[in-house]
């Protein structure tokens, strides 16, 4: 079965949608650099995730929000961005056309750290004047304790774990002839600092680092499909079993 939303003309949707699936999920990301991965990894691993879990949580898969909050890496070759006013308001809106197509479950699929508060914030909103369930997901944060276990240290910024799904999704995303390990920076909170000092950021120091082995890189995006996919459907069932 067709899971892409823009992939289904007006009457199949209208047919899926009113008797098949209540659920959708809205990839959301930003552009932005990431070390000598692609600009568009936010927008990629989110999708990624997205397709790999709708079978089955029994979804459809809307066009993904492609341009989000970029502060840090702005200044950056290919770093672009949108005012928070506009984000939330383009969000908002977005799931409100979602919900009116008869969608009850609003699955946001998050790729971008710049967009965490804005989301929060509309989600909850959205879901406060229209009854319908939204959950807001951050893949990398929901997964931390998956990446300790998998590569021994957590992710980052263009670290390991995103580099990882890049290259699962499409070697030719991740560039190891470019990569140069002076573009990293240790991320520590009690700074601001814009432009970033760095396009890779590190979450401990010295750990995190981009590999480049695509086998190990295709099992971990399996694994983080299955992370997601056991929280979405487990959030799923009690929202079912609570008759929300």
């Amino acid at each position: 079965m067709e899971r892409h939303l823009q992939k289904l003309h007006w009457l199949k949707v209208k047919e899926i949608v009113l008797n098949q699936i209540d659920t959708v999920i809205l990839p959301v990301g930003t552009v932005e650099p990431h070390g000598t991965a692609c600009i568009g990894t936010d927008n990629v691993i989110p999708e990624t995730i997205a397709e790999g879990i709708a079978e089955r949580i029994n979804a459809l898969v809307a066009p993904t929000i492609s341009y989000g909050i970029t502060r840090s890496l702005y200044r950056y070759p290919g770093g672009m961005t949108v005012s928070p006013e506009a984000f939330g308001g383009y969000v908002r809106d977005v799931l409100a056309s979602l919900a009116k197509l008869g969608f009850h479950n609003l699955i946001v699929m998050n790729g971008h750290g710049g967009n965490n508060s804005v989301l929060k914030d509309v989600a909850f909103d959205f879901h406060a004047v229209s009854g319908h369930n939204v959950a807001v997901i951050h893949w990398w944060e929901l997964c931390d304790q998956l990446d300790r276990k998998f590569w021994g240290h957590p992710g980052g910024h263009a670290g390991t774990n995103e580099c990882a799904i890049a290259q699962a999704v499409d070697p030719a995303y991740l560039d190891q002839v470019a990569y140069n390990k002076e573009m990293a920076w240790w991320f520590r909170p009690g700074a601001d600092i814009y432009p970033a000092p760095g396009t890779i950021l590190l979450y401990e120091e010295n750990t995190g680092y981009p590999e480049f082995d695509i086998e190990k890189a295709r099992q971990y995006r399996e694994a983080v499909i299955k992370e997601v996919g056991d929280f979405t459907e487990q959030v799923l069932e009690r929202w079912r079993k609570f008759g929300l």
